[in-house]
């Protein structure tokens, strides 16, 4: 592992845009760019590229000062490697969707909040049902969901900040034209982003203040004291499991600002990819199901016939040993003398069962016989 030299690395991105530079350290433009976030070093703002490629005046931002940077490691990869060696590993290709595009557009930016910009109107609301409201054991400040609130748990001296970097949140995501509602109960603040609700919230950070125990109807609990630290963390998606950005000793929420709301529409992109992958899916599945329909009817067309040809079969063995039957009678009542002419008793029996032989040979039209009127029976 090795870690980022700040100063060649400024040198570098001012140079390339992130997707030239990023392969040379075998990681994608996002990365890099996170890279640079967090080293502080500035990147170049919307257009910049296309107005150096046709020599129009551009201006390069100063590397700031900074001081208790973050150690950030990275992979050593050589400059440039031997496209003949078969273990070269190419890195993955950025995604080109819109939305895509978008975030790494938004996330080059450096956005800052205006502490004197004007207030959202579920801000203000927000702040007046916060103010009225009374600390609970914890020190913090009890939402109203009976009332559409944005979701803040914080505690009264952690509001005022919490209220202006939501407010700065808002103001971007619909400055992105991500509107931002407010429904009754819990995670009722989202945002609708590339149409999709993601919800968000502000929470302050406990920690535990003491230990005491209570003695209730002679059994003994452990109460936990715990009081307000002023640190903040921002939500993002799932309360329990989304992303969340948070305090740090050199990175106040604050500065974390264009990470949150690039952090926001990720998780709206995620969601948008997660829809179109599940009617996807429901379009395979409901396309399988057609044709497994359709193969369920070819089969039983199939077996339908496949049964007819074995009734003909049977019918016609049953005919032909029934003519088998037929003959050698005819031959013993020969031998017995007996008068086998169509008129005589004997011979139209012979003639019957002939008959009935035919009537089962699949071959050969069916005489006609009383017991096709056997269905009139039905209709009584």
């Amino acid at each position: 592992m090795e870690t980022w030299n700040r100063e060649e690395l400024y040198a570098e991105v001012w140079e390339q845009p992130l997707m030239k530079v990023a392969p040379k350290y075998g990681i994608s433009n996002v990365a890099l760019g996170k890279v640079c976030r967090k080293l502080q070093i500035p990147l170049p703002g919307r257009g910049y590229w296309v107005k150096k490629e046709f020599g129009k005046p551009v201006k390069r931002l100063s590397l700031p000062v900074a001081k208790d940077l973050p150690v950030v490691h990275r992979q050593k990869f050589p400059v440039a490697q031997d496209i003949s060696d078969s273990k070269t590993v190419s890195p993955q290709p950025e995604p080109t969707d819109p939305e895509f595009l978008r975030i790494v557009e938004l996330e080059s930016r450096h956005i800052v909040i205006d502490a004197e910009a004007k207030r959202h109107k579920l801000v203000v609301a927000t702040g007046r049902i916060l103010k009225e409201a009374r600390p609970d054991e914890k020190g913090m400040l009890p939402l109203r969901y009976d009332m559409p609130c944005l979701e803040i748990r914080v505690s009264r001296g952690a509001l005022e900040r919490s209220l202006t970097f939501l407010n700065a949140v808002i103001l971007a995501l619909e400055g992105e034209g991500f509107p931002v509602s407010v429904q009754q109960g819990r995670h009722g603040a989202a945002a609708q982003i590339f149409g999709h609700r993601v919800p968000f919230a502000i929470v302050e950070k406990l920690r535990e203040k003491g230990r005491r125990e209570v003695t209730e109807y002679s059994s003994t609990r452990t109460i936990i004291e715990y009081q307000p630290t002023g640190d903040l963390e921002f939500h993002i998606g799932d309360y329990a499991y989304g992303r969340k950005y948070r305090d740090r000793k050199m990175h106040r929420l604050e500065t974390q600002l264009t990470a949150c709301i690039g952090a926001l529409m990720r998780e709206g992109r995620s969601e948008l990819i997660s829809a179109k992958l599940a009617e996807q899916q429901r379009i395979e599945r409901q396309e399988k199901q057609k044709e497994l329909a359709e193969l369920a009817r070819q089969i039983a067309d199939e077996e339908k016939k496949v049964k007819g040809l074995e009734t003909w079969v049977s019918s016609w063995t049953r005919a032909q040993e029934m003519r088998d039957f037929v003959s050698a009678l005819e031959k013993v009542w020969k031998s017995e003398g007996h008068d086998l002419s169509p008129e005589a008793q004997k011979g139209q029996r012979i003639i019957w069962m002939k008959q009935q032989a035919d009537r089962l040979d699949p071959m050969l039209p069916s005489p006609p016989s009383v017991l096709d009127r056997k269905r009139e029976l039905n209709q009584w």
